[in-house]
């Protein structure tokens, strides 16, 4: 739909160029960088679910920290504060995201879990092991452990296929994939007892696995700078990240990264940063929100008037008449109109005699102040 009528009555031609910044309604914001992100720390102590419900209800999130840039604001932030302790930060350990390696599907209502598994020792076991017990347990994804692969082509028993060839969950994925469907997932009692009764050895890989560490606004994992010996869940329920509080203290500056980093030192603080913790205990933490993102579009508009276009209170009130004519074709948003200068400082120039029959030709759409 036209912004501008045509008109007949042609006084003199003139172009500008307006700046149009749109604002994005709060329902459409696209991913952001780290450089977007702005932590609010709150040093009321909440549980690690408790803080972020209140991120998400007053902000954004919990804030999610990757790179030397998020965390020189981290530590800022704590400075203004004078904060020296440790804070909740959107860090958690998705234990309960077991699916399995055929389609992706969720671990459904049929489970065979040994006693006190899945447990998730040293906070290092993402995958499934099956014992000639029948029983499952989670172990080191990187174990070099024999596995029992799954074949549609075949029923029964006979679907299950045992290699007592050691290798890592992945490669035996991998190997299964190629060979015949997949890792093998009994998904009821008779199935776990047909892969129990093929295993070739007490422990083998099946094909259940779960995500590990994850950012609680859904942000790519990076590499995660865990501090030293960690995650090791000492606590048997450490499943929420913090901020250690070295990061704050006076002798920890980020920004010498700066300085270090590019010539050659791949961390200059091998502490790390982060350690996990038993979710339920009480902390204060970091929030963080995202400036609203802006789209900026460029208008280039005919107008014609016999009135000197770049008087300030002439392209004020058209300004105002751009606004309107917007807000008539539905523009929801509230937009920032700006005139784009020319490097004279002008907005507008006259068009010459022949450019002003070519535009005549044309379907110019031109305003009448």
């Amino acid at each position: 739909m036209a912004l501008f009528s045509h008109f007949n009555k042609s006084i003199q031609w003139i172009v500008f160029q307006l700046m149009l910044v749109t604002v994005f309604p709060s329902g459409v914001l696209p991913m952001f960088s780290s450089v977007s992100r702005q932590y609010h720390l709150i040093t009321d102590q909440k549980s690690w679910t408790d803080a972020q419900t209140y991120c998400r209800e007053h902000y954004a999130d919990l804030a999610t920290v990757e790179n030397y840039m998020d965390l020189g604001r981290i530590q800022r932030e704590a400075q203004r504060l004078s904060f020296t302790s440790e804070a909740w930060v959107g860090l958690y350990n998705d234990i309960d995201s077991w699916r399995c390696s055929r389609n992706n599907d969720p671990l459904g209502i049929f489970s065979y879990w040994d006693s006190n598994q899945p447990d998730n020792l040293y906070g290092l076991e993402q995958c499934v092991l099956i014992g000639k017990d029948g029983k499952w347990r989670d172990g080191q994804c990187s174990a070099p452990i024999p596995f029992i692969c799954y074949d549609e082509k075949y029923i029964d028993q006979d679907m299950f296929k045992p290699y007592s060839d050691v290798k890592t969950w992945t490669n035996a994925q991998t190997f299964c994939r190629q060979s015949h469907t997949d890792l093998a997932c009994p998904i009821n009692l008779t199935e776990n007892t047909f892969v129990q009764t093929v295993a070739p050895y007490g422990m083998n890989w099946i094909g259940f696995f779960r995500d590990a560490w994850k950012w609680s606004d859904q942000t790519n994992n990076s590499a995660i700078k865990w501090s030293s010996g960690n995650p090791n869940n000492a606590g048997g329920k450490d499943n929420c990240g913090y901020v250690v509080k070295s990061m704050f203290s006076s002798s920890y500056n980020p920004w010498n990264f700066f300085y270090f980093g590019f010539r050659g030192t791949t961390d200059v603080y091998s502490g790390g940063w982060f350690d996990d913790g038993d979710c339920s205990v009480q902390r204060a933490f970091f929030c963080q929100s995202l400036p609203t993102p802006k789209k900026r579009q460029v208008m280039r508009v005919v107008v014609q008037s016999d009135q000197d276009m770049n008087d300030p209170t002439v392209k004020a009130a058209l300004l105002v008449k751009i606004q309107q004519k917007l807000k008539e074709q539905g523009m929801t948003e509230n937009p920032t109109l700006r005139w784009k200068e020319q490097s004279d400082g002008s907005v507008f120039y006259k068009q010459k005699e022949k450019r002003r029959e070519n535009m005549e030709n044309n379907t110019a759409r031109v305003c009448e102040l």
